[in-house]
């Protein structure tokens, strides 16, 4: 997968992802979760870019097992941080109810969807 396909990709699912927060803010009680909101679409946004250059530097690499390794290891990082991102917003903001979850998740699913696709086409142009 070539950068510029990559950022094409990115900018779509970004698209994607602000819509469907967008949609949830519209249509659910949620102003108090709007930082949160920003934030983990910028987060993930950052992490999936971070996601991308570790993945094509390992596909090619001459170890094999180097690309499952990052992959297994980015996958624990993200998984711990978006679950400490939700634990210290529940005990730091105390929200007033639990809809916050919905557009953290959608936007947790969408780049998430987007890594497998893009982790699938450099495995497969791998050495």
């Amino acid at each position: 997968m070539t950068n510029s396909r990559f950022y094409s990709l990115l900018g779509i699912f970004s698209l994607v992802a602000i819509l469907a927060a967008a949609a949830c803010h519209y249509w659910l009680p949620l102003d108090y979760a709007l930082p949160l909101t920003i934030g983990t679409i910028v987060g993930l946004l950052l992490l999936t870019v971070v996601i991308f250059v570790i993945s094509k530097r390992t596909a090619a690499a001459e170890n094999k097992h180097l690309f499952g390794n990052a992959f297994m290891g980015i996958t624990m990082v993200k998984l711990f941080l978006c679950g400490g991102t939700m634990v210290a917003y529940v005990v730091l903001a105390e929200p007033e109810n639990k809809l916050f979850v919905v557009p953290f998740f959608l936007s947790y699913l969408i780049y998430t969807s987007l890594e497998v696709m893009v982790l699938v086409k450099l495995a497969a142009t791998g050495k």
